[in-house]
């Protein structure tokens, strides 16, 4: 130790003091050093409190300045963890529940339970019952037919009415009543063009008929149209007597037989006296189309029981009092 002490007081005293300031420089420089680690392993905390404080700056809670972030960094790590807790716990209660609890509740509650009580009330009547709306039915669906681009008659055909000729015990009356029903009865099946005015009732292309005419009327729903039937009032035991086209009550719908038509097929060899048409239950039979109200088919049945008062065959023989029954079919069907 002595020695050292020797030595050291040997060494000039500016070499001395130049070591002295040369050991202070290095501690200087060490505790520099020092400084440097500890303000490093600071910015190192900072960073981390920077990050953990992201959710605070997205309010507006940037800090200002590099020594608050310094001097708020321990706290701050509660703040983080408040809302970290806050941003997993309070989203998935809130958002998620309110959603499904309220927007689904009420779309099923309200739309599905107006739609089946108001929809049925509206719902259509389907085919008319009453007879005045049958018979405005078929009358609406007849007068259609002036936009008919086509008429023709496919059926036609008359027949003895319920076997009925009456004339007496005369055979060769029999024989002539037999000659003019001849006339009459013959199967026509061949397409004839026709057009609407020749549509019964003969003379009218527009019908009104009055309900009271009708006896009876149907109307059947049968998918795209109805089978509308109507009846007149005329019956085998109270004939309707010289019915009249559309004013009376087999007139108002179907064919009717003139006295000169019967005339014209007797030709001379037969004189008649006071002839009149009597008509037992006539009807006609329409398909109509449901969306457009027209007639597409048409059918008529008419019975007719021709009475003579006095009949007179080649000028010497006579009865009164005969009857020969006819029924009388025609069918047609319509285009537009």
């Amino acid at each position: 130790m002595d020695k050292i002490k020797e030595i050291f007081n040997e060494i000039p005293k500016e070499v001395t003091k130049g070591v002295s300031i040369a050991l202070v420089i290095i501690f200087l420089f060490s505790a520099g050093n020092l400084v440097g680690v500890v303000s490093g392993a600071k910015k190192q905390l900072d960073k981390a409190a920077s990050a953990t404080t992201s959710a605070d700056k997205n309010q507006g809670q940037e800090p200002t300045s590099a020594t608050q972030a310094q001097t708020q960094s321990a706290p701050a790590t509660q703040p983080t963890t408040q809302a970290t807790t806050q941003a997993t716990t309070q989203a998935p209660s809130e958002a998620p529940s309110q959603a499904p609890s309220e927007a689904p509740s009420q779309a099923p509650s309200d739309a599905p339970s107006q739609a089946p009580s108001e929809v049925p009330t509206q719902a259509p009547t389907g085919a008319p019952t009453a007879k005045e709306d049958i018979v405005k039915l078929y009358c609406d669906a007849y007068n259609n037919i002036s936009q008919a681009s086509s008429v023709t008659r496919t059926y036609d055909y008359t027949s003895n009415y319920n076997g009925i000729v009456n004339v007496g015990g005369n055979d060769k009356l029999k024989d002539l009543a037999g000659t003019l029903m001849n006339q009459f009865m013959v199967e026509n099946t061949e397409a004839t063009p026709s057009d609407h005015s020749s549509l019964p009732p003969v003379g009218s292309t527009t019908l009104n008929i009055d309900p009271a005419l009708i006896s009876n009327a149907t109307c059947t729903d049968n998918g795209d149209h109805y089978i509308v039937t109507l009846y007149s009032t005329g019956t085998d035991a109270n004939y309707e007597i010289d019915s009249q086209p559309v004013t009376g009550s087999a007139g108002s719908f179907g064919p009717l037989l003139r006295a000169e038509d019967v005339s014209g097929a007797a030709g001379s060899m037969i004189k008649f006296d006071g002839l009149h048409s009597w008509y037992g239950t006539a009807e006609v039979t329409a398909k109509v189309d449901k969306a457009t109200t027209r007639i597409t088919e048409i059918e008529y049945k008419t019975p007719c029981v021709l009475h003579f008062d006095k009949v007179t065959a080649l000028v010497v023989v006579s009865i009164e009092n005969c009857e020969i029954g006819l029924l009388f079919n025609q069918r047609y069907t319509i285009a537009y």
